[in-house]
């Protein structure tokens, strides 16, 4: 694998992140492992829920100017 595979996929994490976080403030719902959790019925854990997104979004954002600086680090050789 390259490091343009690693863009690529955390690129891809980050877009999905995205849009989920956008839904979610956007909506007022987040997914839960067993049900909805609603900005006005569970705040602490909604909130949790935005602020780990956003966690998220800046490990990737951080991975990514990772990968540019020195690409070197993430490249894998396969064998074969």
């Amino acid at each position: 694998m390259t490091v343009w595979h690693f863009v690529v996929l955390v690129g891809l994490l980050s877009v999905l992140v995205g849009l989920d976080l956008a839904r979610t403030l956007r909506t007022g719902r987040a997914r839960g492992r067993a049900s909805n959790i609603t900005r006005q019925g569970q705040p602490e854990r909604y909130w949790r829920y935005v602020y780990a997104s956003c966690a998220i979004l800046v490990l990737c954002a951080g991975a990514l100017l990772w990968m540019i600086a020195s690409p070197g680090s993430f490249a894998i050789k396969l064998p074969g």
